[in-house]
């Protein structure tokens, strides 16, 4: 009996320590409304002049929206949020904080139909690993 309430307390553990949105899907609320908005002053400040102003792309440049969640659909949210950490912005790669970083996946995340929720996506990679970047985003 005592090893069925250590499992359980153990399972509970787990579960808890995993962050605010680990082991989730982008369809089940994983940004603030907020932190989107705040995504959207990065973006048009420092991705913009690349990626056009209602994330459209180019003939070089790739758009953020339609084909883009194809790309990055079934993959780790975490994935994109190393991505832009790594290689963008273009002309300056890595110089963006991580929260700005995080603050454009949400940005992203909304432009391409995922529903706000009530809490941040944090800036850590390993919580974003834990994920799913979702296909099927309605309208898109």
């Amino acid at each position: 009996m005592s090893a069925r309430i250590f499992g359980a307390a153990a399972i509970l553990l787990a579960l808890a320590s995993g962050g605010p949105a680990a082991g989730r899907g982008t369809q089940s609320g994983v940004y603030t409304a907020a932190q989107a908005a705040e995504g959207a002053q990065v973006y048009a400040q420092q991705c913009a002049m690349c990626h056009g102003a209602r994330l459209e792309g180019t003939v070089e440049v790739p758009g953020l929206t339609g084909k883009f969640v194809a790309n990055w659909a079934g993959r780790p949210v975490g994935n994109l949020y190393d991505y832009l950490a790594r290689a963008m912005p273009q002309m300056a790669p890595g110089t963006l904080q991580p929260a700005d970083n995080v603050r454009l996946v949400a940005f992203i995340l909304q432009a391409n139909g995922a529903p706000a929720g009530s809490r941040a996506l944090p800036a850590d990679s390993a919580t974003l690993q834990r994920i799913d970047f979702e296909a099927g985003m309605p309208g898109h």
